[in-house]
């Protein structure tokens, strides 16, 4: 038993920083440049999880989620979040880059887990996405074409990158207040 354990430890680290690495890969080409990535996590306050739940009728895979604080010349010059959420049945694992104006720039889906539905990896229809904020959230079928044989994938990650939209002012706020925090004395 303790060896199943063990086994199942060590293939989920892999796993999971396989999806890192992935992800840090993504940000890079999109950007194309010299950037700077510093990676960080945000365990999402209680308070505002419920919020943002309540609203886009969606709940957070975890209570927390990794983000990247993403800058050029020692400037902020965007932010890039990480998460899933549950498809049919399995979740799909998704990367959404945000410029300093909190508008997607970028979506990328970074692990896709279902036999069917493939299609809401494909970039014309991410590219969708793009220039959507927290206070122009789209929604399924209004604002994004649906595809067909993947009607829970679109919505599944509609409401998703909405979460994050919504999630990115709070991620900004706690980044700038750390920043400001001076070491005790």
């Amino acid at each position: 038993m303790k060896k199943i354990f063990n086994i199942l430890f060590i293939l989920s680290f892999l796993y999971s920083s396989e999806i890192k690495e992935r992800t840090i890969d993504s940000i890079k080409s999109f950007f194309n440049e010299e950037i700077e990535i510093f990676d960080k996590k945000f365990k999402i306050p209680k308070k505002t999880k419920n919020e943002i739940q309540n609203k886009i009728k969606q709940n957070f895979f975890r209570d927390q989620i990794f983000y990247w604080i993403i800058k050029k010349n020692k400037q902020e010059i965007g932010y890039a979040l990480l998460d899933n959420s549950i498809g049919k049945s399995m979740p799909i694992t998704y990367l959404v880059i945000f410029n300093a104006n909190q508008e997607i720039i970028h979506s990328e889906i970074i692990k896709y887990r279902e036999s069917y539905g493939g299609e809401v990896s494909g970039k014309s229809w991410l590219n969708q996405f793009n220039g959507m904020t927290r206070d122009s959230l789209y929604t399924f079928p209004k604002d994004i074409a649906g595809i067909s044989g993947a009607t829970i994938s679109v919505r599944s990650v509609t409401k998703g990158f909405s979460k994050l939209s919504l999630l990115l002012p709070y991620i900004i706020k706690q980044s700038k207040n750390n920043a400001q925090a001076k070491p005790n004395q």
